[in-house]
């Protein structure tokens, strides 16, 4: 391998070698602590029985730790300039597949999916899906919900993510009901997987620098979800559109759902326990299962009326 990535006078280098000035748009805040680098892979614990899926390599700070260690890594760049600054870097390598796309568009399916003929190249494979798959990704801050919510929903099965978060979000992830940080994305994510937080990387790790410090956090996916609903898809658009209007009493709150009249919103939370009264960022994710159960006690197709556009904010 060359010199160490996370050295700044190198990755400034090779940033001028490949013409990149980094985005703030992109994200692109690369990784040049070299004792952060080490923690975050060695969290994920790869092996030669696994597939790692990394979004945004950049240029290989994660990359190169991870292609020593797994037996096949997807690595996800969506600059074309930086994923072949990664190949020069990097070298020919048969355990790493390096795939120039934008993860919110690409079916993440496919891009886990072994390859039939064993080959790396620069397109997804296509072969049987593999079973031990961990994620590991520095994660572009503004994509960070999107991914989230694909990751979580795809019908993959995984071992792990490890996940580099703007600490703001991280905070979200893990807020007790009853606070500002608990939202949406709280209980959309404790829903899918448990959150362990492993530390705080400050900004200086980064270059350029962030404005704010960042934190990794472990997710570990339920065997099953921790709370019984009819129809899950319907439990999340009640819960986005509770928080569209979070500061609204949550009888309130819930009519803003277009399937939910104000009389059921009132009628489902004295059904479920719940004081109409309440805020939404009081309700933890067993009281919205029941709701949700209340107001939706079976599942329902496409064109039902359930779904809403708000998104986890």
């Amino acid at each position: 391998m060359n010199e160490p990535i996370t050295r700044r006078a190198v990755l400034r280098r090779w940033l001028e070698r490949c013409g990149v000035r980094p985005s703030r748009r992109l994200g692109q805040n690369f990784l040049v602590d070299e004792g952060w680098a080490e923690r975050i892979v060695a969290a994920a614990e790869p092996g030669p029985d696994d597939l790692v899926l990394e979004v945004g390599p950049g240029l290989g700070a994660l990359t190169e730790r991870l292609v020593r260690r797994a037996g096949r890594v997807v690595a996800v760049e969506v600059d074309r300039r930086l994923a072949d600054a990664l190949r020069q870097r990097l070298g020919p390598l048969a355990n790493l597949e390096l795939v120039v796309a934008d993860v919110l568009r690409v079916d993440l399916a496919r891009l886990v999916a072994a390859p039939e003929g064993g080959a790396a190249g620069g397109e997804p494979g296509a072969g049987r899906p593999r079973d031990r798959v961990k994620l590991v990704s520095n994660l572009p801050y503004a994509i960070t919900s999107p991914f989230l919510v694909r990751w979580l929903t795809t019908p993959l099965r995984w071992e792990r993510a490890v996940l580099t978060l703007q600490e703001e979000v991280v905070e979200r992830l893990l807020a007790p009901p009853g606070t500002a940080a608990y939202g949406a994305l709280t209980v959309f994510v404790a829903y899918h997987a448990r959150v362990e937080r492993l530390g705080t990387v400050p900004a200086g790790a980064f270059w350029p620098r962030p404005a704010v410090d960042s934190a990794v956090v472990r997710l570990w996916p339920h065997a099953r979800p921790p709370v019984t609903v009819a129809d899950p898809a319907a439990l999340f658009a009640l819960v986005r559109a509770a928080f569209g209007r979070r500061r609204k009493r949550l009888a309130n709150a819930l009519a803003a759902h277009p399937a939910v009249g104000r009389q059921e919103a009132e009628a489902a939370c004295r059904a479920a326990g719940i004081d109409p009264r309440a805020r939404p960022e009081d309700v933890d994710l067993e009281g919205f299962a029941r709701l949700a159960n209340h107001l939706f006690p079976s599942p329902a197709g496409p064109g039902s009326g359930r779904g809403t556009s708000l998104g986890y904010n």
